[in-house]
């Protein structure tokens, strides 16, 4: 049972189809954290609450970039592709937005011109700012790429003033105040450096940031913990049906032994096969029952 090999395997093949660059001479850690540093950026188009925030309301009707911004926020609205107006970069997997690993805030280039021999829209200086998560947009702002714009806090202050209700859950509500004072470009030269300050404190309340942060290495806290959960899972699983192999044989009717089981990536995400039959068993992060509650199915089953 190779399950990591499953793994790499499973990655390598998504990558190709989906034209990331991942080196299949990496360890499977290395693989499975490039793959899920482009997914995190890449934002999945699906239904999501949409908000914009009173700033950005006020800024439309009269900014030079009106129908870019009205189209991206169209886009949204109806859960399409928003990835054509991020930073071409999008797919490299040594690139990490570090706004969006702090703060969970993307940004868009204003720009409906698309790029030459590219899927991207034209790299340009206006951009257009928004909060995203698996449920919601809200739109905060547009600024020009500039020195220190992707640290500057003004983001958070406008989540803290349109939107209480997202930034709410992440009040740290032990803390009135927060040090190091730092400047926008500051705040993105010590990201820059591979360091991150997990709390940020707007207007006398201190918030930590909704991104939770990023390692040494760049990639993000929760990229990190997600390869983490997933390497221990193949690792928990193997030792199971070593384990249970007897068990496991008689409940599932099959004849368990090191070939039967593989790991694949489904519909939903990483799932434990039957490989003759392909048919699903389990879905990750779940593991098998115990030993004994196998044994009490067993005989309970048994006996009826």
């Amino acid at each position: 049972m190779n399950f990591e090999k499953d793994i790499k395997d499973e990655i390598l093949s998504l990558a190709r189809k989906s034209g990331l660059n991942i080196s299949a001479n990496n360890s499977v850690k290395v693989i499975l954290l490039d793959y899920l540093t482009v997914r995190q950026k890449v934002i999945e188009p699906k239904s999501r609450k949409i908000s914009i925030s009173q700033k950005l309301l006020d800024e439309i009707e009269n900014h030079p970039k009106r129908k870019e911004i009205t189209t991206i926020i169209d886009i949204a609205t109806k859960g399409e592709n928003l990835n054509i107006f991020q930073s071409k970069k999008l797919l490299q997997t040594r690139f990490f937005d570090h706004l969006q690993n702090e703060w969970n805030i993307y940004h868009f280039h204003l720009s409906l011109e698309k790029e030459k021999k590219s899927i991207f829209v034209k790299q340009v200086n206006a951009l257009l700012f928004a909060y995203v998560d698996d449920e919601k947009i809200a739109f905060l702002g547009t600024d020009i790429h500039k020195k220190g714009i992707f640290g500057d806090i003004k983001w958070i202050e406008i989540l803290h003033d349109w939107f209480p209700e997202i930034i709410e859950p992440f009040l740290d509500k032990k803390l009135s105040s927060f040090h190091p004072k730092l400047t926008a470009s500051e705040r993105q030269q010590v990201w820059s450096k591979g360091y991150t300050l997990g709390w940020t404190e707007i207007k006398g309340k201190v918030y930590q940031n909704p991104g939770i942060g990023r390692t040494i290495s760049g990639h993000s806290f929760t990229i990190t913990r997600e390869a983490d959960e997933i390497m221990r899972w193949a690792f928990r699983l193997r030792e199971q049906i070593k384990e249970c192999k007897d068990e496991l044989s008689e409940l599932l009717n099959l004849e368990v032994n090191s070939d039967t089981f593989g790991i694949h990536v489904g519909e939903k995400g990483l799932e434990l096969i039957e490989k003759k039959s392909k048919e699903k068993i389990l879905d990750f992060p779940m593991h098998f029952i115990t030993k004994e509650k196998m044994k009490e199915k067993i005989t309970t089953r048994n006996n009826v």
